[in-house]
């Protein structure tokens, strides 16, 4: 099955799931729209908020999803303003130049559809450098206007989008968990394997 890579909407709607991690539930809600979901990358999104949780390998191609998703994010938000936020797991690969390059050109082309954007490393140390070194360099290369900053938490994240704007911090910060539980467990299913 193919798509085009600026179609907003999404491929599937996720299921309700309910994950528990420290006593907590964190239900993913059905309003989660699921645009691709591997073992290298999950993407969705809700209204006015992307996201991507980066696994394994990024390739070239996850660019057109986070695309797709930031798109449909933008036709179910009211404010027409979308946030952004992906998330970097420890096992996540450096991604290869052509990637690199697929992603600045795409965050490049969103410029005046996202109002913000945050990437969390899951990890410290040597890990966390090299994923500030990454975004550093994804924005030299896509010179987008939007604030881009790297952050150790979803909370940290979410806790700095809402202070630009993202409404409902507590609902994006559960949407959001709940969303990287579920992508890591391998409990998101898309049209792509």
């Amino acid at each position: 099955m193919s798509r085009s890579s600026t179609a907003p909407g999404p491929l599937i709607d996720a299921p309700q799931r309910s994950l528990t991690q420290a006593g907590e539930q964190h239900p993913l809600r059905a309003s989660c729209q699921v645009v691709e979901a591997t073992v290298d990358v999950a993407v969705g999104y809700w209204s006015s908020l992307a996201t991507a949780v980066w696994m394994k390998t990024t390739h070239p191609h996850h660019a057109a999803s986070l695309k797709a998703a930031i798109m449909g994010a933008q036709a179910s938000s009211p404010s027409r303003k979308v946030w952004l936020l992906q998330i970097v797991t420890p096992e996540a690969i450096v991604p290869d130049t052509r990637s690199r390059s697929a992603l600045a050109a795409m965050l490049s082309s969103v410029d005046g559809i996202v109002s913000h954007s945050a990437v969390i490393h899951i990890g410290s140390g040597f890990h966390a450098s090299l994923v500030r070194s990454i975004v550093t360099g994804l924005n030299a290369l896509g010179r987008q206007q939007f604030p881009h900053c790297v952050f150790g938490s979803i909370e940290e994240g979410v806790a700095w989008l809402a202070t630009h704007g993202l409404p409902d911090r507590a609902a994006a910060h559960h949407d959001l968990s709940a969303f990287h539980e579920a992508a890591v467990a391998g409990q998101l299913t898309s049209v792509r394997t």
